[in-house]
C-alpha cells in the first residue's frame, strides 16, 4: 500500500493537470502541416468559438508569406521521475492559430483533442498513469485516450483512429540528413505563448527555455511510403511534415478561466 501511494504521489508530482503549473517534457515532436484552402479555411471558422478569429502565421523562419494552418503535433511524453522511466506515452494535439476577443493571439487546441496513447502492456504503474491522463482530460474538459502509435527512428510511423479522424504514416527518414533545416518561426513563437482549451474556455500560459527556439526540424519526404489524413476539415495528404530529433521542454502555467462570453459551441 506504501508503494501504491508513493506512486501516486509521485505522479501528482509530475504536476499532470493536478497542480496549476508543471514541466512538460517533449521527445522527438512532429508537426504534420495542412496549409488550408479557402473551402478549409471555412469549415474551420465555422467551428471556433464566438470572439475568436482565425489567423494566418509564418510557421517556419524560410517561410515569406503567412498562411492559415491547420497542424497535427505528434510528439513522446517523457517523464522525468525515474519510477515512470519505462513507461512510454505518445500525445497529439491538434491545433490552428487564432486571436481571441480580448486581442491575445494563441494556439487553439480543437475539441476531442489532445489524444494521449493508452499502455498497451497492462502493468500497475501504466494503469495508474492512464488513470492520471484521464483525469487531466476531466480536468480540462476535453481530450481522450485511444490506442496511438508514434515512432521516430529510420522510419516515421504514426498511427490512429477515433470515429472523426483516422491517421496512418509510415515514411522514410534515411534521407533527413539532407534535407533542409528549418526552424519555427517568430509568429509560431509568439502564438506558442498561449494554448486555448474546450472551446476557448481553459488557457495555458506556456513558457519555453532556448531548446524552443534553436530547435531544427527536418522535412520529411512525403513521396515513398503510405499517407493517410482523414478528419473534420480534410482528406488529403499534409503540405509537409516537420520532425525534431531530441526534447524540448515547455513550463505550463495551467488551467487558467477563459474570458470569452456568449460561447455557442460546445
Amino acid at each position: 500500500m506504501f508503494f501504491i501511494k508513493k506512486v501516486i504521489f509521485k505522479f501528482m508530482e509530475l504536476g499532470l493537470g493536478l497542480r496549476t503549473c508543471f514541466s512538460l517534457e517533449t521527445k522527438d515532436p512532429i508537426f504534420v502541416n495542412f496549409k488550408l484552402s479557402p473551402d478549409e479555411i471555412e469549415k474551420v471558422k465555422a467551428v471556433l468559438p464566438d470572439g475568436f478569429k482565425l489567423l494566418p502565421i509564418r510557421f517556419t523562419h524560410l517561410d515569406e508569406t503567412p498562411h492559415y494552418w491547420v497542424s497535427y503535433n505528434f510528439y513522446e511524453l517523457r517523464y522525468p521521475k525515474p519510477e515512470l522511466s519505462a513507461i512510454k506515452k505518445s500525445r497529439l494535439e491538434i491545433n490552428t492559430f487564432v486571436e481571441d476577443s480580448l486581442g491575445r493571439k494563441g494556439i487553439f487546441v480543437f475539441c476531442e483533442s489532445p489524444f494521449v496513447s493508452k499502455e498497451s502492456k497492462k502493468s500497475l504503474i501504466g494503469l495508474i498513469c492512464d488513470f492520471a491522463e484521464w483525469l487531466v482530460t476531466q480536468i480540462y474538459g476535453c481530450g481522450k485516450l485511444v490506442p496511438l502509435q508514434y515512432l521516430l527512428s529510420d522510419r516515421l510511423k504514426v498511427a490512429f483512429s477515433t470515429l472523426t479522424h483516422q491517421v496512418e504514416i509510415d515514411l522514410p527518414t534515411s534521407d533527413s540528413r539532407e534535407a533542409e533545416i528549418v526552424k519555427l518561426s517568430s509568429d509560431y513563437c509568439l502564438f506558442n505563448d498561449i494554448s486555448f482549451f474546450n472551446q476557448g474556455k481553459t488557457f495555458d500560459y506556456v513558457n519555453v527555455n532556448s531548446s524552443f527556439y534553436k530547435a531544427e526540424f527536418f522535412s520529411v519526404s512525403l513521396t515513398e511510403g503510405n499517407v493517410l489524413c482523414e478528419g473534420p476539415f480534410f482528406k488529403r495528404k499534409p503540405d509537409h511534415i516537420l520532425a525534431h530529433r531530441g526534447e524540448i521542454s515547455y513550463l505550463v502555467n495551467s488551467m487558467n478561466r477563459g474570458l470569452i462570453k456568449g460561447l455557442s459551441h460546445v
